[in-house]
């Protein structure tokens, strides 16, 4: 079993995934729990890690980064296909 240690991220979460983690919050404050949305988050994000590899995790930020900046020139990003790590193609020199 892994032990705990504690450190202090910030994480800048888009809208609707704050708002599916403030609803998860009222859900469980439903049940007669009152837990904080950071917990919530901290939780998923131990359990997300329990089951991905640091392998995992840098090809889904290098995707994440690149669905950013255009994509793959036209080549769709799938979470299956999580055993290539996607590669930016030089854009053609001008002349």
């Amino acid at each position: 079993m892994n032990t705990t240690k504690t450190t202090n991220v910030t994480v800048s979460l888009e809208e609707d995934t704050l708002a599916t983690f403030k609803e998860a919050s009222e859900i469980v404050e439903k049940a007669g729990i009152r837990v904080p949305t950071s917990q919530l988050v901290q939780v998923m994000l131990n359990a997300e890690m329990q089951r991905l590899s640091a392998r995992k995790v840098a090809q889904r930020f290098l995707k994440s980064i690149i669905q950013q900046i255009g994509g793959l020139r036209g080549n769709i990003l799938d979470d299956e296909d999580d055993e290539k790590i996607p590669a930016i193609k030089p854009a053609a020199a001008k002349a």
